[in-house]
């Protein structure tokens, strides 16, 4: 009886001391500029284990490319607007809004290589991401799953957080969504200019928008940028490039023909811009230049001079769209040589 007393005396002593203070968490989340505690091996059973006095709200994730988990990027920023959303009303983490004061705090792991954090295993992770909310007083093992619902963006973040105000009582827990200014100032020039182009130069502008080419341009423009993946990356939200295993920056998915960087898809883009041009320059400009050169002994040098250049162009441009083929897929079999070797992007 004495013994199971002592034992009983002396977890509750172990916890005490183990027990991390709401101080130490927040000095913790003041080393991030996003206010959010990073769980690593050596401290995560510290900051989740028994006798907290706050609730916190974990995301484990992975940026790793070779996972290629867009979600997790997407939920990344959803779970930082919601934290630095937090400690603007909050500066401290602590809420006197409810029947009784709360403290709020959160924390992440993010698998950024192949080397899997402790804490993943710890839960046995299958698949990220993931969210867990721990209560106050409770055990490493004691915490509830909030369920990622619904589409990116500012929805499923207040679903989120919604979740996280229920569930913790706090009813001050509020959202504020950052302005996107780049939008506002670039809507702001386009509209200033063209009602300016149209009070000041009205026949000007308005020969200028009657032009078949430019509209030409335009609209092959818009369909080499869709066949670049750019609807891709939107739908996706993909990032906009990778990190290898050394560190260095990656910008191709190597063996992933159903997954793509941002920058991928812009030298795609380009690539494909610059081999139309290329070909419709080779076909019909080139066929035009004994118009400038009338009975003159330059236009034999002239053509041949402008076909090679834009054949060298065609050339390279179609080796550089081979070689990111063979880095997609594995064993793709046509490939074009010497010029490749300038399109390497591995």
């Amino acid at each position: 009886m004495k013994t199971a007393l002592l034992f009983n005396i002396w977890t509750i002593l172990a916890g005490l001391c183990m027990a991390i203070k709401n101080e130490e968490l927040l000095k913790r989340s003041r080393k991030s500029s996003d206010r959010i505690i990073e769980l690593t091996d050596s401290n995560f059973q510290k900051i989740l284990g028994t006798g907290r006095d706050a609730w916190i709200m974990v995301f484990l994730t992975s940026s790793s490319p070779q996972i290629g988990c867009n979600t997790c990027l997407e939920a990344a920023d959803e779970f930082k607007l919601i934290s630095s959303s937090w400690f603007k009303d909050h500066p401290e983490g602590l809420s006197t809004a409810g029947e009784k004061d709360a403290s709020l705090f959160f924390a992440m792991s993010d698998l950024k290589d192949k080397a899997i954090p402790d804490i993943f295993r710890f839960y046995g992770l299958e698949h990220v991401p993931r969210f867990f909310l721990f209560g106050p007083g409770g055990g490493i093992n004691d915490y509830d799953i909030i369920d990622l619902l619904g589409s990116p963006g500012i929805d499923r973040t207040l679903n989120l957080a919604n979740a996280v105000k229920q569930a913790t009582e706090i009813p001050d827990l509020k959202l504020y969504q950052p302005m996107n200014w780049s939008v506002i100032i670039i809507s702001a020039v386009v509209t200033f200019t063209t009602v300016y182009m149209f009070k000041r130069h009205y026949a000007l502008t308005t020969r200028v928008l009657s032009m078949r080419p430019l509209w030409a341009v335009l609209w092959t423009s818009f369909i080499i940028m869709m066949l670049g993946g750019y609807m891709f990356n939107s739908i996706r939200g993909s990032q906009l490039a990778g990190v290898a295993e050394n560190g260095d920056l990656i910008y191709f998915l190597a063996g992933q023909s159903q997954a793509q960087f941002k920058i991928e898809t812009q030298v795609v883009g380009v690539i494909y811009g610059t081999l139309a041009a290329a070909i419709v320059c080779l076909t019909l400009a080139v066929p035009k230049v004994r118009n400038y050169y009338k009975d003159s002994r330059k236009t034999p040098f002239v053509e041949t001079s402008i076909s090679v250049i834009l054949a060298i162009v065609i050339y390279a441009f179609f080796a550089g769209l081979t070689t990111i083929y063979e880095i997609k897929q594995p064993g793709y079999p046509y490939s074009l040589t010497r010029f490749s070797s300038f399109f390497n992007f591995t």
